[in-house]
């Protein structure tokens, strides 16, 4: 027996002994090709490739009353509107246009229809260069592994090393993108202070000389993000047909769950929870029903509960049952909203900026003990759009968007308005209306000292020119845009943590085309720092939409909001105010 167990027990000891020398000699081998003196890969600022230009000339000679085939011109693939359940009138909204972009702007055909593009990328770097992450990020100290990344048209094996205080680490690559092992992160964040991370590159076969990068120093922030984010993974160009499905994502590590499946016939939006806690209070959701069946609540806002499990549908006393871009009050009693709203998508469409245009849109508060909704006086007005409401801190005001109606969206410039939550005289809100910019998705800091606020050339949805600004929360100003900005893509939809020092946002900044998720740390002056990604292994083809911050993981399951707000469940009719 005991010949037995030393026969079968020394494979079991020589084979992994073997094959550790053997890795441990390759890997020596490998850090050979470092072991000489390196050459300096000094990049100069690099150049922007020059701006994308697209050819509108089957557009010149269109209008809404003469065809492309009158014209004898191709028609572009699915030119035919899309229609809008619950009420888009495109017929109405053209008419609309038509009547103020000739008589008002002079605007041509072409001109409404030209859709500017703010993104450029950068020459590609001839030399080694680190693009990610930026010098001077600041991470969540909850945030789980990142990566680093880099360009290099040279070399074909590269060695990283990351330092802090007197530590220091080294791995070899043969791919330009690493990702810190959780080892080493957990200790970066135990040792803390200035960290720094540099890359070195050279040739396999020892050819050519070692180059090594600038290096790159982070840091991690004195305070952590929430640990979730829900939102919502949509493929563009955005059109009503699309069912996107929602997410929720621990950022402690890479697990994301199924929050709400779209089942390929709903789209679930405007997600948003009264409480920044996650695990309490409620959550409102618009729903829209894309399939078949004969049901005469295809449009309806969805609302539920956490704390009782229990949700229901709600029939609003309006004609127009679309209600987006919702708020709640601070006690969680009442939810304002963008109501008896149309939605229309125009051409011509490209991936990095697109054209949707809202005919009307009022502000309306749904008061759910009294079970009543009404029309909020003052922002209601029929030749007005407002949208984008948000409750002040205190709950005795809202902040909302307003712009004249019947513009092509290229042309709609928001003002953030300001307005008593019972009604009144709308007053614009300083340095944020009447700039020359287009104002919208205001949001306040849990901890009531900031407002912030996005920015464009025009419009509000998928625009390449947005930046995110911040403001004092007493309205008094000025706004400063954010440093987290890049100049070169869009930064949009964002959510405060509950501690008020974190933003996650949308940002474009990767190519132009899909949305990523990106945090930014904002100090106690209310600056923020370069912004860290969201890392995610394997990206989908596919933009991040509307991320909402959350302290906990929301207590609810796919199932049970799906039973809640399906479009079989039965409706609560609320009563007109």
């Amino acid at each position: 027996m005991r010949r037995k167990v030393l026969v079968l027990v020394g494979p079991v000891v020589v084979v992994p002994l073997g094959i550790f020398l053997l890795h441990h000699s390759r890997t020596r081998k490998l850090e050979e090709l470092f072991s000489g003196p390196a050459r300096a890969a000094q990049v100069s600022k690099l150049p922007y490739l020059p701006g994308y230009r697209y050819d509108l000339r089957a557009y010149e000679r269109y209008t809404q009353e003469r065809s492309y085939e009158a014209l004898g011109i191709p028609s572009p693939p699915r030119i035919e509107p899309l229609s809008w359940p619950g009420g888009a009138a495109r017929e109405e909204f053209e008419a609309m246009m038509r009547r103020r972009a000739e008589a008002v702007t002079g605007a041509t055909a072409v001109l409404r229809l030209r859709s500017p593009s703010v993104y450029r990328e950068r020459r590609p770097s001839p030399l080694l260069r680190i693009t990610y992450p930026p010098d001077g990020a600041v991470f969540p100290p909850n945030l789980c592994t990142p990566e680093v990344e880099w360009e290099d048209p040279l070399d074909d094996i590269w060695q990283v090393k990351v330092g802090a205080g007197e530590r220091e680490w080294t791995f070899v690559t043969h791919r330009r993108r690493w990702w810190f092992p959780e080892e080493v992160w957990e200790e970066l964040k135990r040792v803390g202070g200035e960290i720094w991370v540099e890359v070195r590159g050279t040739r396999k076969d020892g050819s050519g000389p070692v180059y090594v990068s600038g290096r790159v120093h982070f840091s991690f922030a004195p305070c952590p993000a929430d640990d979730f984010v829900v939102y919502r993974i949509v493929s563009p160009p955005f059109n009503p047909k699309k069912a996107p499905d929602m997410f929720v994502r621990d950022i402690r590590s890479f697990k994301e769950e199924l929050f709400l499946s779209a089942r390929r016939k709903y789209c679930f939006n405007c997600h948003t929870f009264s409480s920044k806690r996650g695990d309490e209070g409620k959550l409102a959701l618009q729903v829209r029903y894309m399939a078949g069946g004969d049901y005469d609540l295809r449009v309806y806002l969805g609302i539920y509960d956490i704390s009782s499990r229990k949700g229901w549908k709600v029939r609003l006393p309006f004609s127009i049952q679309m209600s987006t871009f919702v708020s709640w009050s601070p006690d969680g009693e009442k939810l304002a909203f963008s109501a008896n709203q149309q939605l229309v998508t125009l051409h011509p469409v490209v991936f990095e900026t697109q054209f949707a245009g809202e005919p009307t849109s009022d502000i309306a508060i749904y008061d759910l003990p009294e079970n009543k909704a009404y029309l909020l006086p003052g922002a209601s007005e029929p030749d007005l759009l407002e949208i984008y409401p948000r409750w002040t801190p205190n709950g005795d005001s809202l902040v909302f968007c307003s712009a004249p109606a019947g513009l092509h969206p290229a042309q709609v410039k928001y003002d953030l308005m300001v307005i008593p939550f019972e009604g009144g005289e709308p007053r614009p809100v300083p340095g944020a209306s009447l700039n020359g910019r287009s104002n919208y998705y205001p949001r306040f800091s849990p901890d009531g000292r900031w407002l912030s606020f996005c920015t464009s050339d025009g419009g509000s949805l998928i625009k390449s020119s947005s930046d995110i600004y911040i403001m004092r929360s007493d309205l008094k100003g000025p706004p400063r845009r954010l440093e987290s900005n890049v100049d070169y893509a869009a930064d949009s939809w964002h959510s405060w943590s509950s501690n008020s020092r974190w933003l996650v946002f949308a940002s474009k900044r990767d190519d132009g085309i899909y949305a990523r998720l990106y945090f930014t740390y904002i100090d106690e002056e209310g600056h923020a720092h370069p912004a860290v990604r969201l890392p995610v292994k394997e990206l989908p083809p596919a933009s991040y939409n509307i991320p909402e911050f959350v302290a906990h993981r929301p207590p609810i399951t796919d199932g049970n909001l799906y039973k809640a707000v399906r479009v079989e469940g039965p409706a609560l009719s609320v009563q007109g105010g």
